[in-house]
């Protein structure tokens, strides 16, 4: 699915430097709701104050102009929260105003965001289309399930606001992907969530096991160990070539030989780095943490928190499980997620759900070798 729009002197990039994404946080932790299962719910951690935080004229123009002047292939902006859309929506117009503003003839840009839908209406919606935005929205599948955990400050459900975002994009043709957190109340369910999706219209799913410290709506491993097969097997035999399931479309990009699509899966974590609504710089969401602070977007280049020991030591500690060595798997997992890892205990230990992707690579490793050769056996161009 394209999201990609041409800005306004041609540039290349430049030779041997490796491109990264930003993954940006123009309102920090803030949230209209109170998911049970949020890790953000310890912003007071991450924040001395309590109040209303949103990113800076500034600050949110030297991070775009720093991004697209390094004239990368692809200029990356992956707008998160907590909410962004609590931003407001000519928060985003300057955001395309300057990308045009600093962007080079012919420069591909992307731009993403994450949202609950709750804000979304047709000013959004025009923004999102006229612009070419993707958008995830975050749905967890039918009315009782979804709102059993996604509430608003009221302890109020938001299924409604949420799929009625979706019929609004659908009318108004924007392009959007559903991310569903794969916890208690859901992962009982297998392939019949993928199916409601799939009865929904949804085209384009993707799935996250929820894990935190202490959390009580995370999913056990053989837990997900079960989803996975059981989404997989409706996906592989009705769904195919039909509806995306991120999840296991990166996994078969890796079967055929291609980088992974999903950072869960990598052997770094060296991707992107993570811009909080101050300009400081982060290694990755989950570690927005004052250790792991690389800087500010004020004070240095973009490229160079990239360069930093402590990015360069993160990133390399992904690979470094001593319990992963000799395991088969370990080319398609990688030690797992750094957040599931340290969640469970330390970061140098395999993940928490290493069960459940060892039983999932067996029992799915023969389908996707078939869909393999399925592939390799169409004509060029289908």
């Amino acid at each position: 699915m394209s999201n990609e729009t041409e800005v306004t002197e041609n540039g290349g990039q430049a030779a041997g430097r490796q491109a990264f994404h930003l993954l940006i946080k123009p309102v920090g932790a803030d949230c209209n709701l109170r998911c049970d299962y949020c890790f953000y719910l310890r912003a007071h951690e991450v924040y001395a104050d309590r109040g209303r935080h949103v990113m800076a004229p500034e600050v949110l123009e030297r991070m775009v102009r720093g991004l697209l002047e390094l004239r990368f292939e692809q200029s990356v902006f992956a707008w998160q929260g907590g909410e962004p859309t609590l931003a407001g929506v000519d928060f985003f117009r300057q955001v395309v105003s300057l990308q045009q503003k600093h962007g080079a003839s012919g420069q591909a840009v992307s731009n993403s965001l994450q949202t609950n839908g709750l804000l979304l209406d047709e000013s959004w919606c025009r923004l999102f289309r006229d612009y070419n935005f993707l958008i995830g929205l975050s749905i967890d599948g039918p009315e009782h399930v979804h709102n059993a955990v996604r509430k608003n400050a009221a302890g109020r459900g938001t299924w409604d606001k949420a799929m009625g975002a979706a019929k609004l994009m659908d009318s108004m043709r924007v392009d959007y992907n559903v991310l569903c957190v794969v916890n208690k109340h859901n992962v009982g369910m297998g392939g019949d969530l993928l199916r409601w999706f799939i009865g929904q219209g949804f085209k384009y799913v993707q799935f996250i096991p929820c894990f935190d410290r202490g959390m009580p709506l995370n999913v056990e491993p053989d837990e997900l160990g079960r989803f996975l097969c059981e989404t997989f097997d409706v996906w592989a035999k009705e769904a195919w070539g039909k509806v995306s399931v991120r999840d296991f479309e990166a996994l078969l990009s890796m079967h055929v030989g291609l980088p992974e699509g999903i950072c869960t899966h990598g052997r770094k974590c060296n991707k992107y780095i993570v811009i909080e609504h101050d300009g400081n710089v982060y290694p990755c969401d989950f570690f927005v943490y004052d250790e792991w602070r690389l800087g500010n977007v004020m004070e240095a280049p973009l490229e160079s928190f990239m360069a930093t020991e402590k990015y360069r030591a993160f990133a390399a500690r992904k690979y470094k499980v001593a319990a992963c060595s000799g395991c088969k798997w370990r080319k398609l997992c990688n030690g797992g997620c750094q957040k599931d890892r340290m969640s469970a205990g330390a970061v140098d230990q395999r993940t928490p759900f290493c069960a459940a992707y060892k039983a999932f690579f067996e029992y799915a490793t023969p389908q996707f070798d078939a869909i393999v050769k399925r592939i390799r056996k169409q004509p060029p161009g289908l």
